[in-house]
Formats: structure tokens, C-alpha cells, sequence
């Protein structure tokens, strides 16, 4: 039975004392790179679509959480909404992290679940955070029009549960 305590995974050492990649390393690289991913992403589709600026993109994030007023902001409220985004998908990273722990099947199955766990980021950031948010674009009411840029969106949702997963399983590997 494995009693390595999460203390202990974090920091990289199991009980015989052995080391071990540490988790916080996994957690934040499996969030950072959905984080990148996502950045990259938006940044192209929106300069394309609509000519916005990274700038402008990132203080949409900030306006999460100062509202309006992040547009007025500038290279200041969008490192703010920079460094949202990498916590909320890091953060994410860290859960999944936590639940693979207990549930071997996350690591037995990181492409399906990875998928699911996609699904879960995309709902909850749609229909939990962004509605609570400052956000001005933010639809207060559960919209489920379906457009391309949703489908689009909710695409790489499921590109971002699977990093995290793919990246969470290897940890696992490599430690076992």
C-alpha cells in the first residue's frame, strides 16, 4: 500500500527517501502549458477575426475582475489577466493532480478523461466563473447558442484536460 503522503510528492521525495519528480514541477508545467496553448491560440484567432491585441485579449481576462475599468488599465490590468489565466489553469492542473492520486483511473485512462476533464474546465468557466465575474462581455444567463468560435473554444478545452492528464500520467510513470 502506498502512503507517500502529498507533502512528500510535492517535495519530490518518497518514504525510502528516494527522489522523485516533484509534483508542484508537474502541476505547473501540465497547467503552464495549457496556459501557452491557450494564449497562443486566442491571441492568433482574435487578431485574425476581430484585430485585437494581445494587450487588449489579456485585459478581457483582467476584466474578470475589474470590469470595465480593466480596459482603461493598461500593460498593468493585462499582465493581471496574464497572470489569471497561467493561476485558473494551473490551479486546474493542481486538481486533477490531486484526484489522480486517488483515482487510479485518471491515470489509467489519461485520453478519455484528460477529454472529460476538458469538458469540465469549459463548463465551469462558462457557466460558473465567467457569470460570477466582472466580466462586461460576460453572458449572465446560461446561453448555449452554438456558434464556431464556441465550437472552437470548447475544442481546446478538451486539448487543455488532455495536456494536463497526458502530462499528470507521466508523472505517475516515472514515479512508479
Amino acid at each position: 500500500m502506498n502512503t507517500t503522503t502529498l507533502r512528500e510528492i510535492s517535495l519530490g521525495v518518497d518514504q525510502s527517501g528516494k527522489r522523485s519528480p516533484a509534483a508542484w514541477r508537474t502541476v505547473l508545467g501540465a497547467g503552464a502549458a495549457a496556459a501557452t496553448l491557450d494564449l497562443v491560440y486566442a491571441c492568433t484567432l482574435v487578431y485574425f477575426l476581430r484585430g485585437m491585441s494581445p494587450q487588449r485579449l489579456l485585459q478581457s481576462i483582467a476584466s474578470g475582475i475589474y470590469g470595465q475599468e480593466s480596459y482603461s488599465g493598461g500593460w498593468a490590468t493585462a499582465a493581471v489577466g496574464f497572470a489569471a489565466h497561467y493561476f485558473i489553469l494551473i490551479v486546474a492542473a493542481w486538481w486533477f493532480f490531486l484526484a489522480s492520486k486517488r483515482l487510479r483511473v485518471l491515470r489509467e485512462q489519461p485520453v478519455a478523461c484528460g477529454i472529460a476533464y476538458g469538458v469540465a474546465i469549459y463548463v465551469t468557466m462558462n457557466f460558473v466563473v465567467l457569470p460570477l465575474s466582472n466580466a462586461p462581455f460576460a453572458n449572465k444567463a446560461f446561453d448555449l447558442a452554438i456558434t464556431l468560435p464556441r465550437l472552437v473554444e470548447f475544442g481546446m478545452h478538451l486539448v487543455f484536460g488532455l495536456i494536463i492528464a497526458l502530462v499528470v500520467r507521466r508523472y505517475w510513470r516515472r514515479t512508479i
